[in-house]
């Protein structure tokens, strides 16, 4: 097994994290430095979509994370590629369960909003690792951030018409999919796809 040198006492951490290749981060204080891609690819091809909830298929993160890449357009594909790496520090808990856990607080939207808030400093530091910087001015990173999350909803559409069950309420109000079919890739073939784009996006994951 790998040894990581000169480990940093945890005493001087707020949120520690283990990651596959031993690596310790801060989450609280996470630096484009401490971003190791490998460990992100590792968990990310293990993380399930939907809780699961795909009937009879492995459907992961990391193909989501791949497909968003794949209906992005040209000028907006890594960030697209990179917009729910985080997951790979945070996992993807459920809205439901994370509104549930809200509910018990004094302030729920307060508690939402903080998980937002944490994901937002994930991820920046993970665009930042890859040398996404942002360069433009506020209006054109709002109209990114809006542009990314309306290929995520429609591409979470895709994915729900596709690989789960027909609900038996109508609980999730979603855009209309893309036309394109999504297929389970399976964790093998979602590594290899996901280090293909990491690779396109000038990241390497090995050698």
């Amino acid at each position: 097994m790998n040894q990581i040198s000169k480990p940093v006492s945890v005493k001087e951490m707020t949120a520690p994290i283990q990651m596959a290749s031993g690596r310790v981060v801060d989450l609280a204080n996470l630096q484009a430095a401490d971003i190791h891609w490998p460990d992100l690819v590792e968990n990310l091809v293990k993380i399930p979509r939907f809780n699961g909830a795909t009937s009879h298929v492995t459907y992961t993160v990391a193909q989501h994370c791949c497909l968003m890449y794949d209906r992005a357009e040209d000028q907006y594909k890594p960030w697209a590629l990179l917009r729910d790496f985080h997951a790979g520090f945070f996992g993807e808990p459920t809205w439901p369960m994370l509104w549930f856990a809200a509910l018990k607080t004094d302030c729920a939207d307060t508690f939402m909003d903080a998980i937002d808030e944490a994901k937002g400093e994930l991820t920046d530091a993970i665009w930042q690792a890859a040398g996404l910087q942002e360069g433009d001015d506020d209006s054109a990173i709002l109209h990114r951030l809006n542009y990314l999350n309306l290929v995520d909803k429609m591409l979470t559409a895709s994915e729900r018409r596709d690989l789960m069950n027909g609900a038996a309420l109508d609980h999730w109000p979603l855009p209309t999919p893309f036309p394109t079919a999504v297929k389970a890739w399976g964790q093998d073939k979602a590594r290899e796809q996901l280090e293909l784009r990491l690779k396109f996006i000038g990241i390497r994951t090995r050698g």
